[in-house]
């Protein structure tokens, strides 16, 4: 089969899978062809379902492309379809042999060439001239030699941009299994890299991204992968990319994955080739646009008081909304690592301004809390996204208590419907009734519905909300205005929220699946997404494990607030979860910053940067024997000092809420006061924990 033949039987695949119709006229204009050539690769499909034993495709009404029932089988022998039978087109050869030149610091010869790709001599010379040009357009130049063959001259740093380049342009010889495998065949054996190092690659891109909190998108994960294993090659041969700009805010990334790279493969690292890859890690795009800010725990303090601020202004407690505040700490983060440079918001932004002139007021009111940090005043855009966060809090916590059932309206898979239904179970308080694809939304029982929510526009005259798949804040904020417009109706039936603990629920969700008539692959398939699901939402520790009852203690005796803080960090200095310097370093935070780390009443949180010497995470708990003063009239004097030790921004923050939360809840100040052992104050903590999960 060709290209093209292969990507549309991924399609009848991926279709079958999610019960989708197929139609001719769809494929003719998803691949620009006509349907007369759709006709033609469905005839050369048919012929590999047959030689693989399975049913073949039709032509049914209207255009619809009937398969058999064992469609979905066709999915293992397409990836085990060998290169032989592949048959490159032209463009796709050009790539292979661009590879390979980019590659080797050898001649190949123009024979090598063709055996490497199963073409004639004559194919590869006819491409040739392409080829040529092609590389000069990226200052890069194809030299020829009568009894050596081709070799390819340029700057390293041109070799690995192109490389990178062809890459991102998603071609098929890096994305279809057999012709990669082929390709990295082709290369020389004594710096080989093959199959097994791509899954070497995708955990060290992993381990990379929890180091640095930066987390790739699919696509930018999967050209980083391709992109490392073959600079890995040209690493093996000592061919190192020239890089003549400074560091970036990557650079510790990249300088990590190298790292990781010279200790699997035996490679030097080289400093020009880390700041080389910072220059491609900085190309890339991610998930949530995190900064390597080592100053992230301050921020994450400072948000917080920022909450509280505002929370007293509109007469609204969001101090307990763990959700809102982890949302609102992750905008921060992206947009203090640059100024937003649009000066417009979009129609819904001007809506929730216009609905909510008083969060507006204070926003603008307290925002100068966040301004000191960040050392520049905010824009009005950057303000207004601000309001449009609480504003979807609010409507989120406005329709906690009520029950709504919904059906849900996803083309995209099951993938993609099952992301958006864990963010809705997340947000609202929904029972989800069914879900379904787009063209069978005539056949659905909507009448018990209370909300239809789509990801694709639909053509009907039914009302729904359309939303993103990660459901934004406007997403948010549009589906609370429809709950609560059905309020009180005979529909949304209210009822006290339960709280459940985490691993309950994900086990429920286990016995479920294991009660359902579902094949044994399926069946360990929704398992493994539950497993993962359940390890992914606790990367936060939660607060009894980061507070032992060992990390306690009371009736500590200081004179003054730097003691204390020296007092509350040697737990944590015996127990090697931080080094000598961090101490002095937290003196000296809030010598030049002043006492922003006094959070509560009569508690202070002093911690320091990420690179003032951390070694664990952790947090110690003391207990005054006289209260001291910080130098913050509203929270003095201080009679609780926790030191926290923050290797990252995730694995304290849950910790750190819930611990900062405590303490503003006067029964829980009151309760510790006069207790007589760490041990208690642990079991105080266990107790009001459990509530607020």
């Amino acid at each position: 089969m060709n290209k093209r033949s292969r990507e549309i039987l991924s399609t009848l695949i991926q279709k079958k899978e999610y019960g989708q119709a197929a139609y001719m006229k769809e494929l003719a204009e998803q691949f620009g062809v006509s349907t007369r050539t759709i006709r033609n690769d469905l005839e050369q499909i048919n012929e590999f379902l047959n030689k693989n034993k399975l049913s073949g495709v039709s032509l049914g009404k209207q255009g619809v492309i009937e398969t058999g029932k064992d469609m979905e089988r066709a999915r293992q022998y397409l990836f085990r379809d060998d290169f032989y039978s592949y048959k490159l087109e032209r463009h796709e050869r050009k790539m292979f042999m661009a590879t390979l030149l980019i590659c080797e610091k050898d001649y190949r010869t123009l024979s090598d060439l063709a055996d490497c790709m199963y073409v004639s001599r004559s194919t590869v010379i006819q491409d040739l001239d392409g080829l040529k040009a092609f590389f000069k357009r990226h200052k890069l130049y194809v030299v020829s030699h009568s009894n050596k063959g081709l070799i390819l001259e340029g700057e390293e740093k041109n070799k690995r941009l192109l490389l990178l380049s062809m890459i991102k342009s998603n071609e098929s010889v890096y994305r279809e299994a057999p012709v990669f495998e082929r390709l990295i065949c082709s290369l020389k054996e004594e710096c080989r890299v093959d199959m097994e190092d791509l899954k070497t690659m995708e955990k060290v891109i992993n381990l990379a991204e929890h180091f640095s909190g930066r987390f790739l998108t699919d696509t930018s994960f999967t050209n980083l992968k391709y992109f490392l294993v073959l600079s890995l090659y040209r690493m093996r041969l000592k061919m190192y990319a020239e890089q003549d700009s400074k560091k970036n805010s990557k650079y510790e990334m990249a300088g990590y994955i190298l790292k990781q790279l010279s200790d699997f493969a035996g490679i030097e690292v080289v400093e020009e080739e880390v700041k080389f890859l910072g220059r491609i890690l900085n190309e890339m795009r991610y998930i949530k646009k995190t900064t390597s800010n080592q100053e992230i725990v301050k921020m994450q303090v400072i948000t917080r008081t920022f909450i509280e601020h505002v929370s007293i202004d509109i007469d609204l407690n969001l101090q307990g909304d763990y959700i809102f505040y982890e949302n609102l700490i992750n905008h921060l983060e992206s947009m203090f690592s640059s100024a937003i440079q649009d000066n417009t918001v979009n129609s819904v932004v001007t809506e929730v301004l216009e609905r909510y002139p008083k969060i507006q007021e204070a926003v603008q009111n307290n925002v100068s809390v966040l301004e000191e940090y960040i050392g520049r005043k905010l824009n009005e855009v950057e303000i207004s996204y601000i309001v449009v966060h609480i504003c979807a809090a609010m409507e989120r916590n406005k329709n906690s208590t009520e029950r709504y059932s919904v059906i849900l309206v996803c083309n995209g898979g099951i993938g993609t419907s099952q992301l958006l239904l864990a963010r809705l179970k997340k947000y609202f308080n929904f029972d989800v009734a069914d879900i379904i694809p787009a063209h069978d939304l005539k056949n659905a029982d909507i009448d018990e519905a209370d909300v239809i929510l789509s990801t694709v526009a639909l053509d009907t005259d039914m009302e729904y909300i359309q939303v993103d798949p990660l459901l934004n804040d406007e997403d948010c904020i549009n589906v609370g205005k429809k709950l609560s417009r059905l309020k009180g109706s005979h529909k949304a039936i209210s009822r006290p929220k339960v709280k459940e603990k985490p691993e309950a629920a994900h086990m429920k969700r286990i016995k479920e699946i294991l009660a359902e008539n579902t094949s044994p692959e399926q069946m360990v398939f929704q398992i493994e997404e539950v497993v993962n699901e359940f390890y992914h939402k606790e990367v936060s520790m939660p607060l009894l494990a980061m507070l032992p009852s060992e990390a306690v203690r009371l009736n500590v005796s200081c004179e003054s607030w730097q003691e204390a803080v020296r007092q509350s960090a040697q737990y944590l200095l015996r127990n090697g979860c931080i080094e000598e310097r961090y101490i002095s370093s937290m003196i000296e935070n809030v010598e030049k910053n002043g006492p922003y780390i006094l959070v509560a009443p009569g508690f202070a949180l002093p911690h320091e940067a990420l690179n003032a010497g951390p070694k664990k995470v952790g947090m110690s708990l003391i207990r005054l024997a006289e209260p001291v003063v910080f130098g913050k009239p509203e929270f003095d004097p201080v009679e609780w000092v926790c030191c926290l030790s923050a290797i990252n921004k995730e694995t304290h923050l849950k910790a750190m809420f819930h611990l900062v939360n405590l303490f503003h809840n006067q029964k829980f100040r009151d309760e510790i006061r006069d207790v007589g052992s760490g041990e208690e104050v642990y079991n105080a903590i266990k107790r009001y924990e459990y509530e607020m999960r």
